[in-house]
């Protein structure tokens, strides 16, 4: 053996053989700016960085170039594939948007892989669960009228935007503000937070049909010179725009009290399928 060698700790000398021998370590570890953040508030430990809190807040290294940024990227997710999951479920995500952030993950390792910044996918045996199809169902407009008379001035802008806008709730039908209304053009410009990381995506801008024309108009005698949104309800917004991204908070529980209070019989995807409902209605009225 190599003289001195039993002097070497244990963690070190179990790598040593006839050959070669480790002389030294680095350590990695990551910095915070303590202009921005507390010392109490400062991540601990790696597995701390999967907190929903960092996103959008982290530099790192290229990984496909040699350097620091190749190594701690080998060393963290060698083996915090099976982690991760684990930690997408106790967020209580839903099982579509964990077996989407999971096959995401999956490519990006793949790709790790062809550059030879690691050896193994973490990701290549984790298993998800795929949720069944989704179907939604047409939901009449005499079914909302039943709800229109039974709602607030605040829900009557969210049935109406969801139904007769097209409206993704609870994503863009909080985030539409009254500036984003032209009422001389008859048209609104309308934030998509779902999509705005895709190319060309982010706004779109679509006619304030006539059922919804008059919802906007009532509303904004209410809350227009109060409220900065079309739907004056910070809580929602509060509630529902989380780290995790856009969640329907407790609009679903309203939701099912209001068809309660109607009389109404519930649908399957309660807001999915008032949108879906604006969408067949265009359908069959502008055949493409």
């Amino acid at each position: 053996g190599l003289p001195g060698a039993a002097r070497l700790r244990p963690e070190f000398a179990s790598r040593a053989d006839a050959r070669q021998v480790p002389i030294f370590t680095i350590n990695y570890g990551f910095l915070v700016n303590s202009n921005m953040l507390k010392p109490e508030d400062a991540p601990k430990k790696w597995e701390d960085l999967l907190d929903p809190k960092w996103k959008g807040k982290i530099l790192f290294d290229d990984p496909r170039t040699p350097g620091g940024g190749r190594v701690a990227f080998h060393q963290t997710t060698d083996k915090y594939g099976k982690e991760f999951h684990e930690k997408l479920k106790a967020r209580g995500m839903a099982t579509t948007t964990i077996h989407k952030r999971i096959q995401f993950a999956r490519q990006f390792m793949h790709d790790a892989v062809d550059w030879k910044i690691i050896d193994e996918n973490p990701f290549c045996k984790v298993k998800t669960q795929k949720s069944s199809v989704k179907v939604n169902e047409f939901v009449p407009c005499e079914v909302v009228d039943k709800l229109m008379k039974k709602a607030n001035p605040v829900w009557q802008v969210i049935l109406g935007l969801s139904r007769y806008g097209g409206l993704r709730t609870p994503s863009e039908t909080l985030s539409l503000r009254w500036d984003d209304i032209d009422w001389e053009m008859n048209r609104m410009s309308i934030p998509e937070p779902k999509v705005e990381h895709h190319e060309g995506r982010g706004i779109r801008s679509c006619p304030i049909f006539p059922e919804l024309r008059s919802i906007l108009d009532e509303a904004f005698e209410i809350f227009g010179d109060k409220s900065e949104y079309v739907v004056a309800a910070p809580q929602y917004r509060a509630a529902a725009n989380t780290a995790m991204g856009w969640k329907n908070a407790n609009l679903r529980s309203e939701m099912t009290r209001l068809l309660r209070r109607a009389g109404v019989s519930g649908w399957p995807r309660l807001f999915h399928s008032m949108r879906a409902s604006r969408q067949t209605e265009l359908q069959r009225e502008f055949p493409l």
